[in-house]
């Protein structure tokens, strides 16, 4: 069978089988498959171990000898000889939240669009992986080499099950993750997010700062932030958020006063770590106004001057606490001061680092040790991760980009990006899809959907691709 008729009996095949499709997607997102307490038999939970085994019996029925590994991930293969591709999915979903317009735990369909926590991220892009073996073994293309799939559940809570599975087992030497956008992304930045603290004796000396709360998580740019300070008035307070909700962008005012307290709020705009470029940080904001305010020059005040030296507002490039950086291959750092808790006797934060491929060869943290020292900071924890890159004139990142060329009619080519997507630290590996960049599927909120159409193409892309890459 050639190429040419081989992708018309794709086509032909998934426009059969549209139906089933939506059916076995239904079943997936009626599980509420977020990671809970461990449990025997059920590492992630009960629901993740139920969304496991739902898989396992879709695979089955279609005819593959489906094998589970350490209740956390499902495999099944087709074609002769080892593996040379895998798809790499996984069906643990992120809580639901507030705010759905359905239930987010029946899948809708709706004016084109399919609906429901995990319909792209990532319970839709595992159906449509699992039906392009399925559509492989249906059309029989011929394979020379076996193709895989490997379907986890632990993406979203670091990667656990893979990291166990990668210890037990050898991955082949192809894998893409449907976890991201398209066409490709090849690179992906460093991670390093250090701890660091400071404590001094409390000091009563007026005016001063009694707390500072600012974001909960590290990897989000905080989009609100709030301090309680004593001994300054409320008309120069005022006059000061004035001033700086104009030097910064982000709104500050007084929320409420008490007495001789004072609440101060600032409101900026929120964004994932890796894309400081599109908020604006209500913490640095904060810090930045505070520091230029008339508080005692006590102890603890000299620890948040020195925050807003290393991370001052707008820096978002890691420049003023020297770990800026930029290369061709993955493109330059971004910093987030992303956590902070201060109070009258101690402080403690951190902040999210994405950094580029060549700060592998820099010791970073040695970097970071020394400019916190410098102010007398001191590290607690850090959490470190490699970037990751695979050349894009690897085989199958050229496979990916010419398919994607054919089925969209759109330019391709291979990207970085600043997140971490499953394979991470897979060698060969690279993600693909499922969503564009030019759309907002509102994946972690309310009302995630993929439309349907891009689901269907999303899903012959992946069969034409194992099939390039396998067939003879």
């Amino acid at each position: 069978m050639d190429r040419d008729l081989i992708k018309k009996e794709i086509d032909k095949w998934f426009e059969a089988k549209t139906d089933e499709m939506i059916s076995d997607l239904s079943k997936l997102i009626e599980i509420n498959s977020v990671r809970s307490k461990s449990e025997p038999g059920a590492p992630f939970g009960q629901n993740s171990r139920k969304a496991l085994t739902l898989a396992e019996e879709m695979l089955e029925k279609r005819g593959f000898k489906a094998t589970v590994f350490n209740d956390m991930i499902v495999t099944a293969e087709t074609g002769p000889e080892k593996p040379l591709v895998a798809v790499l999915a996984h069906l643990d979903i992120v809580d639901a939240g507030e705010g759905w317009s359905t239930n987010p735990f029946e899948l809708v369909v709706k004016d084109g669009k399919l609906f429901g926590r995990g319909v792209m991220d990532n319970k839709g892009p595992s159906i449509a992986a699992m039906y392009a073996l399925y559509c492989i073994n249906e059309i029989n293309p011929k394979l020379k080499h076996g193709v895989q799939i490997i379907l986890g559940t632990a993406e979203e809570t670091g990667f656990d099950d893979i990291k166990q599975y990668m210890e037990n087992n050898e991955m082949p030497p192809y894998v893409f993750s449907p976890d991201a956008e398209f066409p490709v992304i090849n690179t992906e930045k460093g991670n390093f997010v250090p701890t660091f603290n400071a404590k001094w004796e409390k000091d009563t000396t007026l005016p001063r700062i009694i707390s500072i709360t600012g974001g909960k998580t590290p990897n989000i740019i905080p989009n609100r932030a709030e301090a309680i300070i004593e001994g300054i008035s409320k008309v120069d307070v005022e006059t000061f958020c004035e001033k700086f909700t104009k030097k910064t962008g982000v709104t500050l005012s007084i929320e409420k006063v008490k007495g001789d307290t004072i609440t101060i709020q600032a409101e900026g705009l929120a964004a994932h770590a890796s894309l400081p470029e599109r908020a604006n940080n209500a913490q640095t904001a904060l810090i930045e106004m505070l520091a230029s305010m008339p508080f005692a020059k006590s102890e603890g005040f000299g620890y948040l001057c020195a925050l807003n030296k290393l991370f001052p507002h707008g820096d978002y490039r890691g420049t003023a606490i020297g770990i800026d950086m930029e290369d061709e291959i993955s493109g330059r750092t971004t910093v987030n001061f992303g956590v902070l808790r201060f109070d009258e006797y101690e402080f403690s934060g951190n902040f999210d680092s994405r950094t580029p491929i060549c700060a592998d060869d820099v010791d970073i943290m040695d970097i970071i040790r020394k400019a916190l020292e410098k102010e007398g900071l001191n590290i607690s924890h850090v959490k470190f991760m490699h970037g990751h890159h695979t050349p894009k004139d690897n085989p199958l990142v050229q496979t990916l980009l010419k398919v994607f060329t054919e089925y969209t009619g759109k330019e391709a080519v291979a990207r970085s990006l600043g997140g971490l997507t499953y394979v991470h630290g897979i060698p060969g590996g690279v993600a693909f899809g499922c969503a564009y960049q030019e759309d907002d599927n509102k994946v972690h909120g309310a009302n995630e959907f993929i439309k349907l159409e891009q689901l269907i193409t999303s899903a012959k892309m992946f069969t034409l691709t194992l099939v390039d890459m396998c067939g003879s």
